[in-house]
């Protein structure tokens, strides 16, 4: 069945890409930051921070300065979601691993701090080792410019709203988890994607953590104050199947 880039949009037809500008300023701070090295960036997360999409493969930042997305799956949509035309980086076919390394010609740092044990080591296996560029990125990534704050904002109202739906629904004899749907609601039809990742492995974390009484106290997996029972053992975080009753004092 054929596809148009046409179905890659936001809410009501909203233009979700990242400005290309966007990505010319963090690809460009980022090179600096190398100062003439090179890096292999494949973690999901910062490679839509630096190329405006996730596609499956990596981005080659070369000693020189040149950009070039290697995608496995789907150029037409990697190169759309980039700024097509516009996009300030090449966007090429992914080749055989044994190859990559006649395409890279450089021995590039990699994300030691975030890629598994394994995948480092094959990596390392073709392109060398050239150290670890994961907390230059990070760091890079902590300094936000108008256009993230202006997102934060929208994301501000969206959890305002959030919270307005708990409200209208009520609570007394209601379940966390029928709470956490309501709010859950909103965030869908706002464009959440249904993923919260976390730097920290193994950490999971859900998008709406709901909890009542006692089963706040319960202590689960996550590093924070709040627990509760959550739904299954493999999810034990936030939610679970307690109704909320009335305040006792």
């Amino acid at each position: 069945m054929a596809w148009s880039t046409e179905a890659l949009s936001g809410p009501d037809g909203e233009d979700w890409r990242v400005p290309t500008s966007e990505l010319e300023i963090r690809q460009s701070r980022f090179i600096e930051a190398l100062e003439g090295g090179s890096a292999w960036v494949s973690d999901p997360v910062d490679m839509y921070w630096l190329v405006g999409n996730r596609q499956a493969g990596g981005v080659h930042f070369s000693s020189e300065g040149k950009v070039t997305q290697y995608v496995r799956n789907s150029l037409e949509r990697a190169r759309f979601e980039a700024g097509g035309n516009d996009a300030p980086h090449d966007i090429v076919s992914h080749p055989r691993m044994a190859a990559l390394s006649e395409s890279v010609c450089d021995t590039p740092a990699l994300q030691l701090g975030r890629i598994p044990a394994s995948d480092a080591a094959f990596l390392q296996s073709k392109l060398g080792n050239g150290g670890d560029c994961t907390q230059m990125l990070w760091t890079l990534r902590e300094i936000k410019s108008d256009w993230e704050i202006e997102r934060m904002r929208e994301s501000g109202e969206i959890q305002r709203r959030m919270f307005e739906a708990i409200d209208v629904m009520g609570c007394e004899g209601v379940t966390e988890l029928e709470l956490a749907g309501a709010a859950d609601e909103v965030s869908r039809a706002s464009g959440f994607g249904g993923f919260v990742r976390m730097r920290k492995w193994p950490m999971d974390c859900e998008r709406v953590v709901i909890a009542s009484g006692r089963s706040a106290a319960v202590p689960t997996f996550f590093d924070s104050a709040l627990g509760a029972t959550g739904p299954h053992p493999l999810a034990a975080l936030g939610a679970g199947f307690k109704r909320i009753g009335k305040c006792k004092h």
